[in-house]
């Protein structure tokens, strides 16, 4: 099994898990992967006897403790390529996520440490992904997903977890991008689409579009 195939697949594993809190199914894991399900339980057989996953086929699969230790070295390496991508050579963060996951898998500690060095060790990525320090550890938060506001209340927008470009292209042209201020106006009755206030100016999102959106109240 080639490193790059099992980096791909300890990191898939470790965001569909909720940072490792839960199981994750072979139908989840083969749809995020793009990959046949008999390939990928094929694959997870042998992360398990590489001891970086454990694999109960009746029930999901989730990280060993030295499983997520590398994951969270690959998820540290992507975030802070984006975020070096991003502020120092000028990439939309709807361009960077790709370019990423190639350049996630140059293992060299070194490197990226050098980078979070130069970035001044940041805690989040472009898209609000908050980024492991060189221990692993994570800045904790009180965020939420948009969805889940109330309504009269103000908040920040603190990142995405969709990093797809016409997603992120669609809040760009709605100018909802990281660190906007808004308010709940009200919540539609008939298919709970919501009406924000921001920039003087009122818009209505779906519920998809506000589940994918994380905000902070301030």
């Amino acid at each position: 099994m080639r490193q790059e195939t099992i980096e791909n697949y300890l990191k898939t594993i470790y965001n569909l898990s909720s940072d490792n809190s839960a199981l994750v199914g072979n139908k989840a894991l083969a749809d995020k992967l793009k990959l046949k399900p008999a390939t990928v339980t094929e694959g997870l057989r042998k992360l398990h006897d590489l001891k970086y996953v454990v694999y109960e086929k009746s029930y999901g699969s989730r990280l060993t403790a030295l499983g997520a230790r590398l994951a969270l070295n690959i998820v540290r390496r992507h975030r802070i390529w984006e975020t070096y991508l991003v502020r120092e050579l000028g990439f939309g963060w709807d361009e960077v996520h790709e370019i990423a996951e190639e350049l996630e898998h140059v293992k060299n500690d070194k490197l990226t440490n050098k980078l979070a060095s130069i970035l001044g060790n940041p805690v989040y990525d472009p898209h609000g992904d908050p980024i492991p320090d060189e221990k692993g550890k994570m800045q904790k938060s009180n965020f939420i997903k948009l969805s889940e506001a109330r309504t009269k209340l103000n908040y920040k927008i603190m990142g995405v977890t969709d990093h797809s470009s016409t997603f992120l292209k669609y809040l760009e042209k709605h100018q909802l991008t990281i660190g906007t201020h808004l308010k709940l106006k009200t919540i539609e009755a008939f298919d709970h689409s919501i009406v924000l206030q921001y920039n003087k100016k009122e818009l209505t999102i779906s519920v998809k579009a506000a589940e994918l959106v994380i905000v902070e109240e301030v």
